[in-house]
């Protein structure tokens, strides 16, 4: 691709050879139109990310793409890595999976107002700071968020349950202990099927079936993907009722204040995955 911005087109490349070339037959002219077409592309799609996520863009666009300094540091990195590579890597000091979750709760913190306004739970198997056992989680997530009264099924019946497809959940507390505030439910997907994930977790059902009381306004749905998602796949995935949607353009935008601790773990986890 550079190569092609370098002489304006390929037709350039075989210029470079002298006047004695037979001329370029009628197919190889139409390959040529379509690498330049593809080039084009690529490049107007680059310069969109470069412009709407300005500095958080870890590369530079110019006629070309290069890395700016400490790019494998940031959290876009990290995000496409994950797309490039998937998340399963065996030398890694943690699971991305794990990662991506924190990485889009504090997306969706920030995008309900920021932790001064918005808290969140993370709630995905396995658990790194909550009970492990799905019944207790349910309980803890209940009264943190002063809704739901807790588990409505047994432990014993809830032994075999991890998440039942629940990732993380942000909500907007009004302080005054009374139900009724905004809250979304939130899902991970870091895999290529992640269009068959999108309508798995639905959250009044999850209500309906594990709390013993309805929140008193209906969650909302988040959807999080570590991959930038195209135009011809957006309108399909975007229009859903009540769902907002994350891919990797969005997740980073909303990163404006990092955590040092998440940035530092995101950024081993990047490099043990380029090596």
């Amino acid at each position: 691709m550079a190569a092609i911005r370098r002489g304006g087109s390929v037709d350039a490349l075989d210029d470079a050879e002298g006047p004695s070339n037979p001329p370029l037959d009628e197919h190889v002219e139409r390959e040529n139109d379509e690498l330049e077409r593809l080039a084009d592309a690529a490049l107007e799609r680059l310069a969109f990310r470069e412009e709407y996520l300005g500095e958080a863009y870890p590369f530079a666009v110019d006629g070309a793409l290069s890395a700016k300094p400490n790019a494998a540091e940031t959290v876009y990195a990290f995000l496409l890595a994950i797309t490039s590579f998937g998340w399963s890597n065996e030398d890694a000091p943690e699971s991305a999976a794990s990662l991506f979750e924190l990485v889009s709760a504090a997306a969706l913190v920030s995008y309900l107002g920021g932790p001064a306004t918005a808290q969140s739970y993370d709630f995905g198997f396995p658990r790194r700071d909550g009970p492990s056992a799905f019944h207790d989680a349910v309980e803890e997530l209940c009264q943190s968020m002063g809704e739901g009264l807790g588990c409505s099924v047994a432990r014993p019946q809830t032994a075999q349950v991890k998440d039942a497809k629940l990732d993380l959940v942000g909500w907007v507390p009004f302080g005054d202990g009374r139900v009724n505030q905004l809250s979304v439910f939130g899902q991970c997907a870091t895999g290529a099927n992640w269009r068959s994930k999108i309508n798995e977790l639905q959250p009044v059902a999850f209500c309906k079936q594990w709390l013993k009381e309805q929140p008193a306004v209906n969650p909302s749905i988040a959807f999080f993907v570590p991959r930038h998602i195209e135009e011809q796949h957006w309108r399909e995935a975007a229009i859903n009722e009540r769902l907002v949607l994350f891919d990797r353009l969005r997740i980073v935008r909303r990163l404006d204040e990092v955590d040092h601790d998440l940035a530092s773990r995101w950024s081993q986890w990047t490099e043990s995955a380029l090596r």
